[in-house]
């Protein structure tokens, strides 16, 4: 009924946006059309830690609801030849960074103690030293600590303007102050009834009231590293919290304004700029983190550019005349080594109706397995003449497989 097919494209709405696979190196002209016109570039590059990364995919409702079983995958490497290789790879990603900035743009560099000095130079090069404006740091509890050392328990985050016309207003990152008091300033209440705290300096009081909001500095330590059972966690390594992102992006963008990521991985900066009404451009190497984001993301106003359909696969479905259903049984990938064990029904993490015209698929809805929901519809109520054209399906193992409805059955006919 349904025959795979090979697509390159996905466009969903008008197809504002953008989520690529490619590389930073040779940048797409969707993304090269972007000169000029982004107020903020975020990158989380590779921190060259010698490491080989390790993506985890949950396996079917079971999955989803416990956290196992799960499929152990490649996610990516992040080694060099030498620290000439990575620092040509960061300057070549600072200086697009640059080119891709309107002059009230923003940049925005995570890194960690490897490199970030460094990193700096560059920027200063880049960018200017004249236009720093910020070395934020990210200090959160995570994993074991060394004894040989203070522990290593925070990352860099390098802010620079584009031009002296940069935008920042603090004032979007209200925080409450009784949750953020210092403890050594004294306490008062004035006339009215309000609470304060107080310090003297150089014979002037100063008063700081507690229903009025404070704003965070440059060390940040109220947001904590995701952890195993987080619902944003989408088993990708080294995957930033949502609300890191948000505080990056919302003192420097406003609605319409355009967001990219050059190395986006699990997607969480595209999605606090989908979320703050931005629109948004993502690039990454792996199809994996292609699928990853597209799974975060809401379908609207979207174009996918990441080939889907190359590896073999075969989408199990069958149509109730009685019902007037499409019923999905699972997916099989003869292809996959890491799917081998797995149900067809288990490997089959999510599936979008819709239909192909002239090699782009435009998705009609999208149904797929998470946290709040991990039990995958399986069934559409579709008469044999208004089955679905066509169906892309997401394994577990996060490649993409396209379909064409090649042989509508019968009315009188099921199975």
């Amino acid at each position: 009924m349904y025959q795979p097919v090979s697509i390159q494209k996905e466009v969903c709405g008008e197809g504002t946006s953008l989520l690529i696979c490619g590389s930073a190196l040779k940048l797409p002209a969707e993304i090269r059309a972007l000169e000029g016109q982004v107020q903020c570039v975020y990158i989380d590059p590779p921190f060259m830690t010698g490491k080989s990364f390790q993506r985890k995919r949950f396996l079917g409702e079971r999955g989803w609801r416990r956290g196992t079983p799960a499929l152990s995958l490649p996610g990516f490497e992040d080694s060099f030849e030498s620290e000439k290789d990575y620092l040509r790879l960061l300057r070549r990603l600072i200086q697009t960074a640059h080119a891709l900035l309107r002059d009230t743009g923003v940049f925005c560099l995570h890194l960690d103690w490897r490199m970030s000095a460094r990193a700096r130079l560059l920027c200063d090069k880049v960018f200017g030293a004249e236009l720093f404006l910020n070395e934020v740091i990210w200090s959160y509890e995570s994993g074991g600590r060394s004894r040989k050392m203070f522990p290593r328990k925070h990352d860099t985050i390098l802010l620079y303007g584009k031009s002296p016309r940069y935008r920042f207003d603090l004032t979007r990152l209200p925080m409450d102050r009784k949750e953020n008091r210092k403890n050594h300033m004294a306490r008062g209440m004035d006339p009215d009834g309000r609470t304060y705290s107080r310090i003297v300096s150089s014979g002037r009081e100063y008063r700081y009231y507690d229903d009025e909001p404070v704003y965070p500095g440059d060390v940040w330590t109220d947001i904590g590293f995701l952890q195993q059972r987080d619902p944003e966690r989408t088993g990708y390594a080294t995957q930033k919290p949502l609300k890191l992102l948000d505080r990056l992006l919302r003192p420097v963008t406003e609605k319409g304004d355009w967001v990219v990521d050059l190395c986006c991985g699990s997607g969480t900066t595209l999605a606090a700029a989908q979320a703050l009404g931005c629109r948004f451009a993502g690039l990454d190497l792996s199809p994996a983190a292609i699928a990853v984001t597209l799974s975060r993301l809401e379908p609207e106003d979207l174009t996918v550019i990441c080939p889907c359909g190359g590896e073999p696969a075969e989408l199990l479905v069958s149509y109730d005349a009685a019902a007037s259903r499409l019923r999905l049984g699972g997916l099989r990938v003869p292809g996959c080594d890491a799917l081998a064990a797995v149900s067809p029904e288990d490997a089959l993490e999510s599936w979008v109706p819709g239909r192909i015209v002239k090699g782009v698929f435009t998705p009609d809805a999208v149904y797929r397995r998470s946290f709040r929901y991990p039990a995958l519809i399986d069934s559409l109520q579709a008469a044999p003449d208004a089955l679905p054209p066509a169906i892309l399906a997401t394994d577990a193992a996060g490649s993409r497989h396209a379909f064409r409805l090649t042989d509508p059955p019968s009315a009188r006919t099921e199975g």
